[in-house]
């Protein structure tokens, strides 16, 4: 990681570009509204009250470590038991508790809560924070008015609970906290599920009670940049010695025993390096933590200054985005930018995932020409610039690492797009119907380019009982699925993904044909991924040098248009023969897995059961007889065809990847077949 991030250093610092610098005992809060706990004069809580989500995310707390923060801190609830567990889901009740409390009440927390919260209001703050803030400025007056009445109140954490859920109840009879907030700070938080309270957490930050005495208070976003200026300032100096950074090759000072962990978006903290000295694999000659590899301050200082900058929240869409993880629940996070222009209006991070906003699912093939048509119009030192790509993810709760890092030139990218959307169209036309409303006729969709995220979630899902359930199984690395668009030649990559997507894949195709022959209706989620589906094949298909033009005429592609129409068919004299009386599942859908074990055997089953339907077609002459004549006519060109082709080898993953396509494309006939359909 340490590398990537001192070629993003090198690019803003290239660019003119000044990143805030921020100390890296310098956090974001947790998302979310906090509660302010207001100090009075004497060090005492004099009253609660709530600052929002949005006020929350612009501050920044001194965290050094997990264990130690200030002015804020994460505040385990609930402070009180509940007596009556039975209350769990009846807030009058258990308010009428909270408004009966008094001071001798029993503490929802252990002696473990209490030792951690003396450490929160009392060593840490005092011992570590007061003596690097002394002499601060105007901005930081506030903040230090808050050190100076926690020395005074020699703070006791059973007595500040105690005040601070008195002021929580005050708070919620003024109005100023939800009784609703404030029953999930006194009681925990109802679990619809368990039918329980559970525990949780919200924000608590230290403020003034005083507030019209000062100009800034601790709650000020400039405030945080006074800090961690002050902090930097504070830091030791450049040492004289001789040491020099492994990374920049400067003069530094080193790091110490401990890397930055930037509060990153997606992952959270973040340590740049991490290395475990009680894990035997991460010892290296005797070594580990920041001895394997001695990095300068200063440099580590710059690295982390660019990833804030560049994952700011501002910046979402543009520099830094989510796109999903091959095998856990938790996202990446991505970090794309144009090398020689970092801080660049044109969010090229839209070639490898989709915006976090709600999108149309086809929407992937125009964000990709408007990209490379703002990248054309651009001006800057190149004519190709370089873009830098960068998927962090989270190993467990202390590790993050890099899964995904490349560097490519714009007209690489645009290649590999043009490869991928023209494997989304390698496949023949096909078209699955979605219910507009009830006595209307459905709307047509085709298939569409879907995203490298949306392939990715769809290598997640399993796919049982013809598409009507599906289930989540581990996907594939991300790496993977950027290789299958960048990579000039992936033949063997596309193969092997091919193999392992149709057994997850196949279930749903047999679901959606056998559907639009008249059976079980599939859910529209189940349909939109269906048509995901088959643009995956024709992606897949085209990176392994089989294009359309050609594998229409294979034997596994006739096979499938034999089975289709042999569907029809069967369909076609049920209808007219059999008064509508069509049976849950035809004999082309049925023959599919036989079909793609061996050809030759589907072929002589089907010509034994399709003997009657056959004589029927010779001799029919009522309602739709010239579909009927078409469809027979088809069957004979068709089984023309599959004459000249070998029928006993067995059907590989293309092969069967070709079969399906030809089972659901459509034909000349197909708006016939549609009408009969619905």
């Amino acid at each position: 990681m340490l590398n990537e991030l001192a070629v993003l250093s090198r690019s803003l610092s290239a660019r003119g570009i000044q990143a805030q610098a921020w100390h890296p005992w310098m956090q974001t809060f947790r998302k979310g509204e906090a509660i302010v706990a207001e100090l009075d004069a004497t060090g005492n809580l004099a009253r609660v009250s709530l600052l929002s989500a949005e006020h929350v995310a612009g501050l920044r707390n001194i965290a050094p470590d997990f264990h130690n923060s200030f002015p804020g801190f994460n505040l385990n609830c609930p402070l009180l038991e509940v007596e009556d567990a039975q209350l769990w889901n009846q807030p009058e009740a258990l308010w009428e508790c909270a408004s009966a409390i008094t001071t001798s009440c029993r503490l929802g927390y252990d002696a473990k809560d209490l030792r951690r919260l003396e450490r929160l209001l009392g060593d840490f703050p005092l011992k570590e924070v007061a003596p690097r803030l002394a002499g601060g400025g105007p901005k930081l007056e506030a903040t230090l008015a808050v050190l100076e009445r926690l020395s005074i109140a020699k703070f006791q954490a059973d007595s500040f609970v105690r005040a601070l859920l008195a002021e929580v109840i005050a708070a919620a009879q003024k109005g100023d906290i939800p009784r609703e907030k404030a029953l999930e700070i006194l009681y925990g938080k109802p679990n619809k599920k368990k039918l329980k309270l559970d525990d949780c957490q919200i924000t608590l930050i230290l403020e003034v009670a005083d507030k019209d005495r000062f100009s800034y208070l601790v709650a000020d976003a400039s405030v945080a940049i006074e800090v961690s200026d002050l902090l930097l300032r504070t830091d030791e100096k450049l040492s004289a010695s001789s040491f020099r950074c492994a990374l920049s090759g400067r003069p530094d000072s080193p790091i110490g025993d401990k890397m930055p962990n930037p509060n990153l978006p997606i992952l959270g903290p973040t340590y740049l390096m991490s290395m475990n000295k009680d894990i035997g694999c991460q010892m290296r000659y005797g070594q580990t933590s920041t001895d394997i590899y001695p990095v300068g301050k200063e440099t580590v200082q710059g690295l982390n200054d660019a990833i804030r900058f560049m994952t700011e929240a501002a910046r979402r869409d543009r520099t830094w985005t989510g796109v999903p993880n091959g095998f856990r629940d938790q996202g990446d996070l991505l970090i794309t930018y144009l090398e020689e222009d970092p801080d660049g209006p044109v969010p090229v991070v839209g070639f490898f995932a989709d915006p976090s906003s709600d999108s149309e699912l086809a929407v992937y093939e125009a964000r990709t020409t408007d990209l490379h048509a703002a990248l054309a119009l651009r001006k800057g030192l190149t004519q190709d610039p370089l873009i830098r790509v960068i998927a962090l993810s989270q190993i467990d709760k202390g590790r993050k690492q890099i899964v995904f890092s490349g560097c490519y030139a714009a007209s690489a990218i645009h290649a590999g797009r043009d490869r991928w959307l023209a494997g989304a169209r390698n496949i023949p036309e096909i078209r699955i119907p979605f219910p507009v409303g009830k006595g209307k006729r459905a709307e047509f969709r085709p298939t569409f380019a879907p995203s490298p995220p949306q392939v990715m979630y769809s290598f997640k899902r399993q796919w049982l009982r013809a598409g009507q359930s599906n289930q989540a199984v581990p996907g594939v690395d991300l790496s993977r699925i950027y290789g299958l668009m960048l990579d000039p030649d992936s033949t063997k990559q596309a193969g092997r993904l091919l193999d392992r997507y149709l057994g997850l894949t196949e279930p749903l195709l047999v679901g959606i044909a056998r559907m639009l022959a008249g059976g079980t209706k599939l859910p529209d989620h189940a349909r939109n991924e269906a048509l995901i589906v088959l643009a995956v094949y024709g992606i897949l298909l085209f990176r392994q040098d089989r294009k359309k033009e050609m594998y229409m005429q294979s034997r596994d592609y006739l096979l499938g248009q034999f089975l289709q129409l042999s569907d029809t068919l069967h369909k076609l004299y049920c209808k007219f023969q059999r008064k509508d009386s069509i049976p849950p599942q035809l004999i082309g859908n049925a023959a599919i897995p036989m079909a793609m074990q061996s050809p030759s055997r589907a072929l002589r089953v089907l010509a034994q059961r399709m003997t009657i339907y056959l004589a029927w077609a010779d001799q029919y002459r009522g309602e739709n007889a010239g579909l009927v004549k078409w469809c027979r006519r088809e069957l004979g060109r068709i089984s023309t065809l599959l004459k000249d082709h070998d029928l006993i080898e067995r059907v590989n993953a293309t092969g069967k990847a070709e079969l399906l396509l030809g089972y659901l494309a459509n034909t000349k006939e197909s708006e016939k077949k549609e009408d009969l359909s619905l």
